[in-house]
């Protein structure tokens, strides 16, 4: 469901191809997303939201290239994405079950030992989503890039800056969780919590009934990019986007293909930093994150857009539901008619029911003066 959003766009690209400035927003916005949420997945250490905000930022990339009007290379990626992020988020939860339960990669660590299979198939998810060919996403990913470029340098170089963060926090996640000493608490026999490798609760791997699709995924992952070599999937996709493709325009195969070493260069220099920085040298992110204060904060905080939210939205909302529609409507109009009306009623039936005395004089009282009324109504009606 969360790329639904892009084979909308795509199926109405005919809407879109006559609306250049609606085009341009639909590019802008996946672009500054891309790099947005990009920037996001450097600092998490929930194994869920790292992977959360690479969704985000994936579909930035879906969104650049619809923006660009390159609709065959949007459904190229979100096709590539399904086999390695699937397997990624998958292979997270084959982790989280190894370990317990705990999805903080901070009390991971070492479990290429312990858990191997993931281990393998995540590093395949990793190598895919990186850009690292020739691995499903470095086809699709490239093709976007390539697309972009012809039509803004701005959002080539905006994606390759993207493409250098994702290969960064992607093999960020692949260090933390798997190499290095296992630092989560593992409990022995007798149910006390140690460190170490002599507890009893050691990481296990998981069944084959949660490794099989792992390993088909796998597979999808390595050979799926394939499907456009070519451009085989833009030609399959043309009875749908006829001409609306952005063309080549005399562009040289020289130059697409020094794109494409610049795409692997930036995914390689990705991935070689998240080495140095958690694996060579784990002291450095803290001193890293020291120096940059308050930029740092604002990162791991996600930019403070959940408290913006909240404060812009979330709060009025609550704040105008509980006063307005509750205490005003519901209270104030609501519930004062009804419980104004069945007062009134209480109130008619009590006076009411005095008339029922059981006093034989009383009513004879009431039999006179009702007759009196009837007798003096016929009379008026006979002078008229």
């Amino acid at each position: 469901m969360v790329t639904a959003g892009v084979y909308m766009v795509s199926r109405s690209h005919m809407i879109f191809e006559r609306a250049p400035m609606a085009l341009t927003v639909v590019a802008v916005i996946g672009t500054l997303t891309a790099l947005f949420a990009a920037t996001i997945g450097i600092t998490q250490t929930d194994i869920k939201k790292v992977l959360a905000y690479s969704t985000v930022s994936q579909l930035g990339y879906m969104f650049m290239a619809c923006g660009v009007g390159a609709f065959s290379a949007g459904i190229f990626h979100l096709m590539t994405h399904a086999f390695f992020k699937g397997l990624l988020f998958l292979a997270a939860g084959s982790v989280i079950h190894a370990v317990g339960g705990e999805q903080d990669m901070r009390k991971m660590g070492g479990l290429r030992s312990y858990i191997p299979v993931t281990f393998g198939t995540m590093f395949i998810a990793t190598l895919a989503i990186a850009g690292i060919p020739p691995f499903a996403g470095f086809w699709s990913k490239d093709e976007i890039l390539w697309q972009a470029y012809q039509v803004s340098k701005v959002y080539w170089a905006i994606g390759i800056i993207t493409a250098f963060i994702t290969s960064f926090y992607m093999f960020r996640l692949l260090y933390m969780t798997f190499f290095g000493d296992y630092h989560g608490v593992q409990v022995d026999s007798h149910g006390h919590g140690s460190h170490g490798h002599d507890g009893h609760g050691e990481p296990h791997e998981s069944p084959m009934v949660m490794l099989v699709p792992l390993m088909i995924l796998a597979v999808l992952s390595i050979f799926g990019g394939f499907v456009g070599w070519g451009n085989r999937f833009e030609h399959f996709l043309g009875p749908v986007f006829g001409g609306g493709e952005v063309a080549a325009e005399a562009a040289s195969s020289i130059t697409e293909k020094v794109l494409m070493g610049v795409s692997v260069l930036v995914a390689a220099s990705g991935w070689l930093l998240a080495y140095v920085l958690y694996c060579a040298r784990p002291e450095l992110p803290q001193k890293i994150a020291d120096g940059l204060n308050g930029f740092y904060t604002a990162v791991l905080n996600k930019y403070y857009v959940d408290e913006l939210y909240a404060k812009l939205f979330v709060k009025p909302l609550i704040d105008g539901s509980t006063t307005i529609l509750w205490q005003g409507v519901d209270r104030k109009v609501i519930d004062d008619t009804v419980n104004n009306a069945a007062d009134g009623a209480r109130h008619v039936s009590d006076e009411v029911r005095h008339m029922q005395s059981g006093n034989l004089r009383s009513y004879a009282g009431w039999i006179a003066a009702g007759s009196a009324v009837v007798i003096a109504y016929m009379i008026w009606m006979g002078v008229r």
